[in-house]
């Protein structure tokens, strides 16, 4: 950066049910405990409700559960110390809500959180091999969250 200012590095975590998942908060701790002036943004996609098996809170639309979640996740993360610099409600499809944050910014890492094999749809369609192929330049950081928000599922969007 232009003025001798130090560039902060910008970490994306993308979640939908293991956002509230201490695996995920365990791994952001870390990466901001190795980086002290991290920040992180916090992209939830807006997956189709038909997709999810339980509702949360009034959330009446996808985006609006997502937005539910994405503001729950800062909360939980600001007071850990973490510095959220924002939360954004993405593209149903996890591939395209990334493919969407790093046309627009530059991230050090990628903090991708799933459900186990056999739970997770995103590990169904091979999303963090995907992601890792396509950016290569990129960090990518798997997380398998044990549980997801306050349920556990057969079936799950990620």
């Amino acid at each position: 950066m232009a003025g001798g200012h130090s560039v902060v590095a910008s970490y994306l975590v993308v979640a939908n049910e293991t956002a509230d998942s201490p695996e995920l908060h365990h791994a952001v701790a870390e990466i901001q405990k190795h980086d002290p002036h991290a920040e992180f943004v916090v992209v939830i996609p807006a997956t189709p409700l038909n997709l999810l098996q339980q509702f949360e809170g009034t959330a009446k639309s996808a985006r609006g559960l997502a937005a539910q979640r994405a503001q729950r996740t800062r909360r939980h993360l600001e007071s850990m110390g973490v510095r959220v610099r924002s939360t954004r409600v993405g593209s149903w499809d996890p591939y395209m809500a990334i493919e969407e944050e790093l046309a627009n910014e530059k991230y050090e890492a990628i903090v991708l959180s799933t459900l186990p094999p056999g739970v997770s749809r995103w590990l169904r369609m091979d999303l963090p091999s995907r992601v890792a192929r396509r950016h290569p330049e990129v960090r990518l950081v798997h997380i398998v969250s044990r549980s997801a928000t306050s349920r556990s599922a057969s079936e799950s969007p990620n």
